[in-house]
């Protein structure tokens, strides 16, 4: 599959080292890069860790691949049919096929498509790992289940496995025709990348009843935002997901009926069109991937919070939980719960509202009260430095659930309109 010009390559390259600057200043003004500390956070695992570097490891992969290609594409060159009887009987300008380069820049593609193939790999595990997570949030049932001990996190496991064995052994065993090597690299990854975002169009299709559940719960406003822009953002990012993996899986399966029927295509338009757009929705899903996993509050930012505007009404406090979703390290408690509820709130009246609070989407600015961690183990001193080092929304530290619940008492909220939350400069 010698499709693509330099042209296609270089936007690849382009969008890759713009990507790279992007995600370099937003995780500096999300907490100045401590959420890549192997101990950030005040529940630190390998497993969190685990997925923050494969989604971190892709990005330099993606931007080896696509700077080197570019540059090897341009030295290349175009090539005219008229020199090259054997391509095709029509006289037009192609980018030079692969076996009319030269041994020097041939003996790049193998490790660049070894480079590919692991990046991809890589993405997969990260999506993989976000849809089974979110699939584990909405069949939490009244049994608390942990995540290392649900069948979702077996899914990931396993899917991982054969992600991270699958692509590089794919390029191994298609290595002596390099001409095709691509092809099935692109084939075998979209194809994958596809099947993961077909199945969250299920998330998107359950979680407006999910934010409605969470609502109905007496959510704090800041939860149920936070929740309704993770949803609007994972509607524009699958879309691009169907942009990046339907125009590469196209240009694949062309790619392998040609070869299968000795037929070398010139490069067109066509293919082209397919390749920088694969490569759009490639970098446009990846960014809002990196917004979604490392959220920013900028009114916290800023120095603002929210606060009841009228605290003095006299109306009963809230008893609010402190942690609704689950967790991965779920602490094992003497006794279970009370509560069978997915989020456990402690006992009260039946005319009592029940608040929410997610500590999962919490700010990098914003330092929990000490009443809200009672239900976490105590750390040492240096771990409550790294406290700020935020996760993203599968992160072991941010979900927690299973333990026993502090209530935080807070004031009602009215449901007007306009009077109940004001912003106050902290």
């Amino acid at each position: 599959m010698s499709t693509g010009s330099p042209s296609a390559y270089l936007l690849w390259a382009i969008l890759s080292c713009i990507f790279l600057v992007f995600f370099s200043i937003h995780l500096w003004l999300y907490d100045k890069f401590k959420c890549l500390k192997w101990h950030a956070g005040r529940q630190p695992g390998a497993f969190k860790r685990v997925m923050t570097y494969s989604y971190l490891a892709t990005l330099p992969l993606l931007v080896v691949f696509g700077v080197t290609m570019a540059t090897i594409k341009f030295k290349e060159g175009m090539s005219s049919t008229l020199s090259c009887p054997t391509l095709t009987s029509i006289p037009t300008v192609i980018s030079t096929p692969i076996e009319f380069w030269s041994d020097a820049n041939r003996r790049w593609l193998l490790p660049l498509y070894f480079v590919l193939s692991v990046a991809w790999s890589l993405e997969i595990v990260t999506h993989l790992e976000e849809l089974t997570f979110w699939l584990f949030l909405l069949h939490q049932g009244p049994k608390q289940r942990e995540w290392f001990h649900s069948c979702e996190f077996r899914v990931w496991y396993i899917g991982s496995m054969i992600a991270l064995l699958g692509m590089p052994l794919t390029t191994l065993l298609t290595r002596q025709n390099l001409d095709t090597c691509q092809a099935w690299i692109f084939l075998m990854g979209s194809s994958a990348s596809t099947f993961t975002t077909l199945c969250f169009l299920y998330v998107l299709f359950r979680f407006p009843r999910f934010i409605r559940y969470v609502k109905d719960e007496g959510a704090l406003p800041d939860v149920v935002i936070r929740l309704v822009t993770f949803y609007q953002l994972n509607l524009v990012r699958v879309a691009f997901r169907f942009i990046f993996t339907i125009p590469l899986l196209v240009l694949a399966a062309d790619g392998i009926r040609s070869a299968a029927d000795n037929i070398v295509k010139s490069v067109d338009r066509c293919a082209d069109f397919l390749l920088m757009t694969g490569g759009i929705g490639c970098f446009v899903s990846s960014g809002i991937t990196l917004m979604i996993f490392f959220p920013r509050s900028i009114t916290q930012e800023e120095g603002y919070k929210a606060r009841d505007a009228s605290p003095n009404s006299g109306k009963a406090p809230t008893v609010v939980p402190t942690s609704p979703l689950p967790d991965y390290y779920a602490q094992r408690q003497a006794s279970p719960p009370k509560s069978p509820s997915l989020y456990q709130t402690s006992e009260r009246a039946p005319s009592q509202q029940s608040g929410i609070q997610l500590a999962a989407f919490r700010d990098p600015a914003h330092r929990p009260p000490r009443q809200m961690l009672s239900h976490q183990p105590s750390l040492s001193a240096e771990a409550d430095d790294e406290e700020e080092a935020p996760g993203y929304e599968s992160d072991e530290d941010s979900v927690a659930m299973s333990g026993r619940l502090t209530p935080v008492v807070t004031s009602p909220v009215s449901h007007a309109p306009s009077d109940d939350t004001m912003w106050e400069r902290q």
